[in-house]
Formats: structure tokens, C-alpha cells, sequence
């Protein structure tokens, strides 16, 4: 990695990496920490609950996310924050055409 990568990440450079219906991302990794670039649409469905922690800042769109039971909306400016683990399982539901945020994950 050259100086200029360690200190600016260029998403607008990067090919999105689709990853099912109605999923695509852009991901930068560096050891542990990964920030990701992520869109979904209305054909993204989230069938099974996540339990992965992720923060997000919603950058467009509107979502809905069902964490245990309670469902919380989200527009552009909002953060996202859910800790890992079980009792914050979680899973989206799209409102708009389409959402796009900005991650920052644990990798495991």
C-alpha cells in the first residue's frame, strides 16, 4: 500500500462487488476494520437476521431496520448503530427506491 491508500480511500475508483439481489458494494479492508460503500434497492430482501455489528451513516434513501422485535427508521444524515451480538439481530426493509450508506465493520 502506497502513503496516498493509507490516507485516502477513493470509493469512486473502486468497482462494486454485487452481492445478491438488490445488494452491491464498494469495500476497503485494512486489518481488522473494513469500510464499505454499500446499496441496496427494493428488491433486497433480508431474510435471515444479522448479528454482526456495523455502524452506518445513511448517505440517501430510507430504510427500516427490525432490531429484536422493534422496527427504527432511517433517512439521509442518520447513523446507524448496532452492536453485535444476538439480542441485536437485525434486518432492513427498504422504503425508497434506493438506500446507500457508509459502514465501518469489524472483519472476522
Amino acid at each position: 500500500m502506497n502513503m496516498s491508500q493509507a490516507y485516502k480511500i477513493q470509493f469512486d475508483q473502486m468497482a462494486w462487488f454485487e452481492a445478491g439481489d438488490g445488494m452491491r458494494y464498494k469495500r476497503f479492508q485494512q486489518g481488522e476494520l473494513q469500510l464499505r460503500l454499500v446499496e441496496w434497492d427494493r428488491a433486497m430482501v433480508h431474510a435471515d437476521w444479522c448479528f454482526k455489528g456495523h455502524i452506518g451513516f445513511v448517505l440517501d434513501g430510507e430504510v427500516e431496520i427490525d432490531i429484536a422485535g422493534k422496527v427504527f427508521s432511517y433517512a439521509k444524515g442518520d447513523v446507524i448503530l448496532l452492536p453485535e451480538g444476538e439480542e441485536h439481530r437485525h434486518r432492513p426493509k427498504v422504503l425508497t427506491d434506493k438506500v446507500q450508506f457508509f459502514s465501518v465493520e469489524k472483519v472476522s
